[in-house]
């Protein structure tokens, strides 16, 4: 009988747990990485209290503080609640890349032709590609929220 109630117990708050990240989900797919913060490569954890409808910052890069204060104001939460904040940064991608040059200036180059010689070279570089994130993703756990606010890091190379 014990075991029965204690199964019981147990099996009513995964499922109140299910369903309050699936209630949560919708507004923390919205949440979008704070500009600045990806620019400047930013990652890390904001660890929010929510008590009284005020939003208290445990602790956290300030940058990403700002944004996750925001976020937790649009989730309707009650009080007593902990939320926990992970900003990731995907890290990007370099590929070989190449391109073809003129040698030189054009007077270089026809002496260049006057020896029979080639006047384009071939230029070999990493060409970088912008990390590609994951979607966004919410924990319960009891009175502690886990959410995740993921981007892909920016390529520092201008083309």
């Amino acid at each position: 009988m014990r075991a029965t109630l204690l199964a019981a117990l147990v099996l009513a708050q995964v499922a109140f747990a299910q369903t309050s990240e699936n209630e949560l989900r919708p507004k923390v797919i919205g949440a979008r990485y704070p500009p600045l913060a990806r620019a400047a490569a930013v990652q890390g954890e904001v660890h929010l209290k929510l008590d009284s409808n005020a939003v208290a910052v445990v602790s956290g890069p300030p940058l990403l503080v700002q944004t996750a204060i925001e976020n937790a104001k649009s989730l309707g939460l009650s009080q007593g609640v902990n939320l926990t904040y992970h900003f990731v940064l995907f890290t990007n991608t370099t590929g070989p890349a190449s391109m073809t040059v003129k040698k030189g200036d054009a007077f270089g180059r026809f002496f260049l032709r006057m020896f029979g010689l080639k006047t384009e070279k071939e230029v070999r570089y990493n060409k970088c590609v912008d990390g590609v994130a994951r979607p966004n993703d919410v924990k319960v756990a009891g009175d502690t929220i886990e959410i995740w606010i993921n981007a892909g890091a920016m390529c520092a190379i201008v083309d």
